[in-house]
């Protein structure tokens, strides 16, 4: 039995007029539903319009012979046929997550509550209004999302072939430089060398001081052996001393190691030998920029891929959060450094959750985004993820160290259209997306806390 008291209990209910909720009550037929049971299914004729009053409903649509999860209905909402409706059958199934109660109100009664209960039945058409534009609205995002991975498809596809082949080349190059210089080495030993030639490599000395990075020395030791050796090799008649010293010293060489190598040589070879060192290893500093962009390439290229699931199913499944979370860190990268922040993950050991990947990553980049956009120049942000073992949650969490965000909108944080940014600077549709995608998609929460220096986003999702 459904009484005027469980109907308080809707919000959309709680403040009618006593006469419509009485003539309600008379009318709404109460219906129990097991955990686990189907509720109805798709195709099954629509003749109610349900509230839940209590349990949980999981909206699902089959699709190519697979039940695909869509949205859960939590106690307190409104579904099924409303007035005006031209919906004749039901486009999902729907199945209790928990033991439920509904109330049903037949169609055969929507006739009455024009004259019976008015004030609900403006209600209900401005909710069906508002289902339709959400629908839509969530149609058109769903749109672009599969236009974005369309051509992400082929961007990627595209540039995985040549990206590959110039890193390969690149890293086949390092490897050629090395093997020149050994040969080099072998050829020119005699002739450079003359009677100071020895066993071994004379060239050693050079070997062993390339192994230690320049950049180890603080800035005023780099210029004192600048300073050093540009006028040693001056006094050489090398040619452009300071801009070969600055070469040579990045490297890590010295005119401790120079100057009695340099001995060595037989003294017309000296400015040659400086000149053809300084040349190796400008080249050795080319390949490995080459070899380092066109692995960052690589990278982006596999992220891009990762990131939007391509040439993956998309329906639920067992996703990996953490690899989400690097593939859009990897992908907003160029922002990052831009601003120059500090990324810190503490990332603790979770399970697999069944999810629908590509969307949680457009969750993850609208978070990273946002944290981005008000973290401090040069301050940092940093992601934590755990389970919350009590509750069989995934936890992530999104954290910046800027301003914070004013108690007075935080209620609004969630809102279409509402932004804290300035003007043309965001659309105010992130979070709404993201919210709808944690909550409705997912049957997870999405919250924030605020305070000066920690702004934390929080996403927990089910781990069944």
């Amino acid at each position: 039995m459904v009484t005027i008291d469980d109907l308080r209990t809707v919000e959309t209910l709680a403040d009618l007029p006593e006469s419509e909720l009485t003539w309600l009550a008379e009318r709404f037929q109460e219906r129990q539903v097991a955990a686990g049971a189907v509720y109805y299914r798709q195709g099954d004729a629509a003749e109610t319009m349900d509230i839940l009053l209590a349990g949980k409903l999981q909206l699902a649509r089959r699709d190519d012979g697979q039940e695909i999860a869509t949205l859960t209905i939590e106690a307190g909402e409104l579904g099924g046929r409303l007035p005006f409706s031209r919906m004749t059958s039901h486009g999902v199934s729907a199945i209790a997550l928990e033991d439920s109660r509904i109330a049903e109100l037949p169609v055969r009664h929507f006739d009455g509550m024009q004259m019976e209960a008015p004030k609900l039945l403006e209600r209900l058409v401005n909710q069906m209004i508002d289902r339709t534009r959400e629908n839509t609205q969530l149609g058109a995002q769903r749109e672009k999302l599969v236009s974005l991975g369309t051509m992400a498809a082929g961007l990627a596809h595209e540039l995985n072939n040549p990206a590959s082949a110039a890193r390969r080349t690149a890293q086949t190059l390092v490897a050629r430089l090395q093997r020149f210089d050994e040969l080099s080495s072998r050829l020119l030993k005699e002739a450079m060398f003359g009677d100071h030639a020895g066993p071994g490599d004379p060239f050693q000395p050079i070997t062993d001081a390339l192994r230690h990075e320049g950049t180890d020395r603080d800035l005023l030791d780099q210029a004192d052996h600048e300073d050093s050796l540009a006028d040693w090799l001056e006094a050489q008649q090398v040619d452009n001393p300071w801009e070969v010293a600055g070469t040579l010293v990045a490297s890590g060489l010295s005119r401790e190691v120079l100057e009695p190598l340099s001995e060595r040589l037989v003294p017309r070879y000296v400015p040659d030998f400086l000149a053809w060192l300084q040349t190796d290893l400008e080249m050795r500093v080319l390949a490995s920029e080459l070899l380092e962009s066109t692995s960052r390439m690589s990278e982006l290229v596999g992220a891009m891929k990762a990131y939007s699931y391509l040439d993956q199913a998309t329906d639920r499944a067992l996703t990996d959060l953490h690899e989400g979370l690097r593939n859009t860190l990897t992908i907003l990268q160029h922002k990052i450094r831009r601003k120059g922040l500090t990324v810190e993950k503490d990332f603790e050991e979770i399970p697999k959750v069944p999810a629908y990947g590509g969307e949680l990553n457009q969750v993850w980049t609208n978070l990273i985004d946002n944290a981005i956009a008000a973290a401090a120049e040069g301050g940092r942000l940093w992601l934590r993820t755990h389970v919350d073992t009590s509750a069989e949650m995934v936890v992530v969490e999104v954290h910046d160290d800027g301003p914070g965000v004013p108690e007075s909108v935080r209620s609004r944080i969630f809102e279409p259209f509402f932004t804290t940014r300035g003007v043309g600077e965001g659309t105010g549709m992130g979070l709404d997306i993201a919210n709808r995608i944690v909550t409705r998609r997912h049957s997870g929460t999405i919250t924030l806390s605020s305070r000066p220096g920690d702004t934390c986003f929080s996403v927990r999702l089910p781990l069944a």
